[in-house]
């Protein structure tokens, strides 16, 4: 074969070859599950309550930030650390059921790569004006030990305790258990709705495109912009789940979730309670989403590319 022939076949099977690993996974029916939102990013905003009666009443302001991405040693796979900081505002009765509090907030691991949720809760801490308690097993480091809940750390207005340590001798140790159970239930509950985050998506998508959920899955609905109550616009992948729950703590009939088209995290959503005629609207104030750090996607694929091409030509020229 004639050598500028070959070199020429070896570019365009490399390129082929290129282009068909690197070309977009979601052009199919199933959204990709591979989460690219950076840490720091976070967005902020009003959850509003809406019934027959009422209308935009202000539940609390909460912010959603990603709030790290780490490596678990045990698994070897990529973690990020979805937190929700609840901090509450309604007067009267909560329709959260959180009349006691004055903020909560959580901190959900999910795995990186598929945006299963490993714990919604792993560490949960509750205050008002009086008292701040907490539970944590996020410290333990990874996943094999996060799911031994007797390593807990409660915390009960600054005096800790490793869980499995006590021996109800403590004062306030009700206090404690109290809060230890309260996590346990808090995961098992979320974990229902959770199974795959709602805090964010792979935003590479196309309309009708399905996005793994639980209980059922959902759809890509559109791609529109959002607009903050400060004037900023955002691109962002309009999803609409059914029966399940975003911020808020029960099923609804309706979930309507906006996710920012570059990062995949949640910017707004709105849960309806069809049976119900009511719903609540987290609506963004701020939005932050920081830069990954490297090249965009196309670009680092372009560049692979090209260096497998110079290896093929490499060995070619090695073999003759």
């Amino acid at each position: 074969m004639n050598r500028k022939i070959k070199s020429f076949t070896i570019l365009l099977l490399g390129l082929l070859v290129a282009s068909m690993f690197f070309s977009a996974l979601t052009q199919g029916a199933v959204l990709s599950d591979q989460l690219i939102v950076t840490e720091g990013s976070y967005v902020r905003g009003k959850f509003l309550y809406t019934n027959t009666t009422h209308n935009d009443v202000l539940m609390a302001y909460i912010t959603l930030s990603v709030d790290d991405i780490w490596n678990d040693s045990y698994s070897l796979l990529n973690m990020v650390n979805f937190k929700v900081l609840y901090e509450f505002q309604a007067d009267g009765e909560n329709p959260l059921g959180a009349d006691d509090l004055t903020t909560m907030e959580m901190t959900a691991v999910v795995f990186e790569h598929n945006r299963t949720t490993f714990l919604p809760a792993a560490s949960l801490v509750m205050s008002n004006d009086t008292w701040e308690m907490s539970a944590d097993v996020l410290y333990l480091g990874k996943t094999d030990a996060m799911m031994d809940f007797n390593k807990a750390n409660i915390t009960v207005d600054g005096v800790s305790y490793i869980w499995e340590d006590m021996d109800g001798s403590e004062d306030y140790y009700m206090d404690y258990f109290g809060m230890v159970f309260s996590m346990a239930l808090m995961n098992a509950f979320l974990l229902v709705y959770n199974s795959y985050t709602p805090y964010a998506i792979n935003p590479h998508g196309n309309v009708a495109d399905t996005v793994s959920f639980e209980p059922s899955n959902g759809v890509v609905d559109e791609f529109e912009p959002i607009t903050t109550s400060g004037g900023d616009a955002y691109d962002c992948v309009n999803v609409e789940y059914i029966n399940t729950a975003t911020f808020g703590f029960d099923d609804v009939g309706e979930v309507d979730v906006h996710y920012e088209q570059k990062s995949g995290l949640l910017i707004r959503s709105l849960e309806k309670d069809t049976s119900g005629d009511t719903q609540m609207e987290f609506q963004p104030i701020e939005v932050v989403i920081k830069s990954a750090g490297f090249l965009p996607f196309p670009i680092v694929g372009v560049i692979v590319s090209f260096v497998a091409i110079g290896l093929v030509v490499v060995i070619s020229r090695k073999r003759k």
